[in-house]
Order: structure tokens, then C-alpha cells, then sequence
């Protein structure tokens, strides 16, 4: 068995386990040891590559939990600080106008510029919705859950919708067939403010009998939470007479969340709820309590107005919870160490700021996979050799050292981004 190992000033075995120095060997795309470099080395049959990285750290590859990797950066209205500021429904219909409007080759561009950006910053696996080409995810550089996404509220519509989905998801189980073990396949009901009941039941019914995890955007804004509530605001009002449709029939889902979901089938282990920013703590725990996952996306919603996630909540709670950047339609960038930043300025309960960043560290790693589900987010024996080299931030306890690696972190301190033992990115 031929394979390297990666020996570093530190390692981060997990958010459990930190030892210095540290080592971790890999073959055939899986970590055979980790741990310290004697113990590590001591296991190891002849005819390993030796790498070493004197003042760094070895992390499990970050997981960037919800993206739209084929939505680009999009030109702000006249007087707009960014495409992201103003009204939710103004950028929502932007984003609408830009997939209407962009040249074919542009979503393959933007996918792999975002893909590129992504390695650079030590992001390993994501959370993808689905943008206008299907075929891009045939040659995904990142280890991928693809959730074929859908979109009709009128209930007449949910056959050609399903149609649509199920194209795409023959895609993905064709590229998983011809050997390409990175991309998995899930489905998205878009929101509850665009897929109709008939359509959110058909989406529950295809991931339960396919097995694979559904993801919904929920309680993202409060334009959202007033059409569910009556029926009207401004997504009645603004959204649906800006592309033609009529929603005048709809007067508000008429139940709780959680009883909604549940209804529809969709409330179940698998699936993946977005956002949440205006979920109460009441509705946190129904839904925790049947199995779905979290994810939470702190920069987009602030981008937007929309409010920010309960991230106190999340953490004291201990509701295992990931984070996702969203697009750059709506942040700066695709750094997962900017997400954690940005919920680590939330929280307002009373864990030390080294047990913080511990959790927030967990988010954006093994919670982040579990909630896709997809292996990895650790750096153990018989895991995929998903992992990243980083500049050494200090510290000389496990709290600190995970303060500094929080708070000092970026893209420009990479140096290296393994994806199942292939090196994807390497600083120059």
C-alpha cells in the first residue's frame, strides 16, 4: 500500500482532540492513522511520501453546509451598497432576472470559479442546491450533497416540476455509477412560500423512497413569515405579479410549522432546514426532536435584513447545527472561517470564548456532514482523507488554540486542501 503522510506543528483530530505535534497518513483517498508522528509512523508499512509543515496545523476539511456555488456576485441597484442590500423580494427577483438572463457557459464559469474559491479557503464538501446546469456537478472538485431543486406553488404544476427533479437526480446517480464517489444526490422543495403542498408531499414521498435527505429553506425573512401567516405581504403583493402568477387563492398555511411539515411527510430524519432565523425556540425543539438538521447562514441573512439565527439557542442548547455561506449573490466571499466569525458575534450566552469557537469549529465540520450526510468532518482511521493544512494561529491550551484558529484564520492563511487524498489546492 503506497500513500503519504502530513506531519504538522498541531493537529485537530476533531473538535474533541487536539495533540501537537500531529500526523495524518492517507491511501487510496482514506486516513490510515492519525494522531502523533511517532504513532502515526510507528503503524505504517514502508514506501510512505513524507510531508512535513513546521508551523502549521492539520484540520478535517471545512463543510460549507448550504451554497449556491452557480450564482455569481450581482450587480447592486443605483444607490445600493451591494446586490444584497434593500428589500428580500428586490434581490429575490434579481437572482430570477440573472438565471433568465445569463448565457449557458456562465453557470459552469461561475461554478468553478466558486468551487476554486472555495479550496482556497479549506472548504473540503458542501451543501449544493442545484443552479441552472445540471452537468457541472459530473467533475465537482469538492466532495458534494447536489439537492435537485424545485419550485411551482401552483398545485397543477407539480408533475412537470417532478419531472424536472427527477432529471437531474438520473444525472447525479449516473455520475455516482461511473465511479465518481464525490457527489450524492438530494432533493430541495425550494420554500414553503414556493412549492405547493402536492409538490412538497411528491418531494417527501421521492426522498423517502430514494433514501437520500431533503433540504428547505425556512424561516428565512419576515416577508416569508407573513404570507405563510395570511397569505399577503409583500411576496403576494410584489413577488408573485412581478413573474405573472396568481396567488390571490392562498390565505396562509393555517398551522404551526412543525404540524405543516409534518403533515406533507416532510418532517423526518434527513431532513435539512436553512436559515431559521424566525423559528422560536418551541419550534426549534419540534423539529430537532424528529430528526431534521439545522444550518445556519448568519452573513446572508444579515446581507438581506432578514434578522440573524438564535445562535445563543443552538449553542447552549446543544442543538447540533452547521453553517452555510449561502451565494455570493448575498456574501463577500465563500469563507467558512468568515461564517464562523459571523456567528460568533451572535452569541450572547456565557461559554467561554474558547468553547465557543470549539462549537462553532463543530458546526463548520462534522455537524456540517452529519447534517448533509456525508462522510468526513473529522481526521480518524477509515474516514476519507478530507483534510487542510493552515498557518499555526497560536495558543497553548485546547481553548485557546481554537480562539486563535477561529478568530485569526482566512483563506490567505491555506496551505494546502486535500478532497479524498487528491491535493485540490496549494498555496504557491
Amino acid at each position: 500500500m503506497r500513500g503519504a503522510v502530513y506531519i504538522a506543528s498541531r493537529i485537530f483530530l476533531s473538535a474533541d482532540a487536539v495533540l501537537s505535534p500531529g500526523a495524518v497518513a492517507v491511501a487510496a483517498g482514506t486516513v490510515v492513522a492519525s494522531g502523533s508522528p511517532r504513532d502515526v509512523e510507528r503503524v505504517l508499512p514502508p514506501g510512505f511520501h513524507r510531508r512535513e509543515f513546521p508551523g502549521a496545523v492539520l484540520l478535517p476539511g471545512l463543510v460549507n453546509a448550504h451554497t449556491h456555488l452557480q450564482i455569481p456576485r450581482l450587480q447592486a441597484p443605483k444607490g445600493a451598497a451591494s446586490a444584497a442590500a434593500g428589500p428580500f423580494v428586490d434581490w429575490i427577483l434579481q437572482v430570477i432576472a440573472w438565471k433568465r438572463g445569463a448565457p449557458p457557459g456562465e453557470f459552469r464559469e461561475n461554478f468553478d470559479a466558486a468551487a476554486s474559491r472555495s479550496l482556497a479557503c479549506g472548504t473540503t464538501a458542501v451543501g449544493e442546491i442545484t443552479g441552472p446546469d445540471a452537468g457541472v456537478y459530473g467533475a465537482c472538485p469538492l466532495r458534494a450533497r447536489v439537492f435537485a431543486e424545485g419550485i411551482a406553488f401552483a398545485p397543477e404544476a407539480a408533475d412537470e416540476v417532478m419531472r424536472s427533479v427527477s432529471a437531474v437526480l438520473a444525472l447525479l446517480e449516473e455520475a455516482a455509477a461511473a465511479g465518481y464517489g464525490g457527489v450524492l444526490p438530494g432533493v430541495s422543495p425550494h420554500t414553503l412560500y414556493t412549492v405547493s403542498p402536492i409538490l412538497l408531499r411528491r418531494f417527501a414521498d421521492l426522498a423517502g423512497q430514494k433514501g437520500i435527505p431533503a433540504c428547505l429553506h425556512l424561516a428565512e425573512s419576515p416577508a416569508e413569515m407573513e404570507f405563510l401567516r395570511t397569505g399577503g405581504g409583500e411576496i403576494a403583493a410584489r413577488l408573485y405579479p412581478a413573474v405573472g402568477k396568481d396567488v390571490t387563492w392562498f390565505h396562509g398555511i393555517g398551522m404551526p410549522l412543525p404540524e405543516y411539515l409534518e403533515r406533507e411527510g416532510l418532517l423526518r430524519e434527513g431532513l435539512i432546514l436553512v436559515h431559521n432565523v424566525h423559528l422560536s425556540r418551541q419550534e426549534i425543539a419540534a423539529f430537532s426532536n424528529r430528526g431534521a438538521r439545522f444550518v445556519l447562514c448568519p452573513r446572508s441573512n444579515a446581507a438581506h435584513g432578514n434578522g440573524s439565527p438564535d445562535v445563543t439557542h443552538f449553542v447552549d442548547a446543544a442543538v447540533p447545527f452547521g453553517l452555510g455561506t449561502d451565494s455570493l449573490g448575498s456574501v463577500a466571499d465563500l469563507s467558512m472561517w468568515e461564517e464562523m466569525r459571523a456567528a460568533r458575534a451572535l452569541y450572547r450566552g456565557s461559554l467561554s470564548d474558547g468553547d465557543l469557537c470549539r462549537a462553532l469549529f463543530r458546526a463548520a465540520t462534522e455537524n456540517g456532514a452529519a447534517a448533509l450526510r456525508l462522510p468526513g468532518g473529522t481526521l480518524r482511521a477509515g474516514g476519507p482523507a478530507d483534510f487542510l493544512v493552515a498557518d499555526d494561529a497560536g495558543g497553548d491550551d485546547a481553548g485557546t488554540a481554537f480562539r486563535r484558529l477561529v478568530e485569526r484564520t482566512g483563506g490567505n492563511h491555506i496551505r494546502l486542501t486535500v478532497v479524498g487524498g487528491a491535493h485540490r489546492y496549494e498555496r504557491p
